[in-house]
């Protein structure tokens, strides 16, 4: 999984959350500005709460797309954590 085990549970870090703006495209807001979320993005953020791990996340997704190989979405949410974590979004 890219680096990162199953069994870490991804969380926002303090100072960035998602925008409640009423009628603006998805934005994940951090420090430095913010981020658009485009596709699964918006999701996979939305379950960063620090109760679910990496596995339950991609569970979650399986069963949101269950047209999509199971190693793919596995593969890609991996992916996307990586560069959240690159960018000091999530911690774990």
């Amino acid at each position: 999984m890219n680096g990162l085990a199953p069994d870490r549970k991804p969380m926002l870090r303090p100072g960035c959350r998602l925008s409640d703006a009423p009628g603006q495209p998805d934005m994940l807001l951090i420090p430095e500005g913010a981020l658009r979320l485009a596709g699964p993005g918006l999701k996979i953020v939305e379950l960063c709460d620090g109760e679910r791990s990496i596995a339950d996340i991609v569970r979650e997704l399986q069963a949101l797309y269950p047209s999509a190989p199971p190693t793919q979405i596995a593969e890609e949410v991996a992916a996307f954590l990586e560069r959240l974590r690159a960018k000091s979004v999530v911690e774990f």
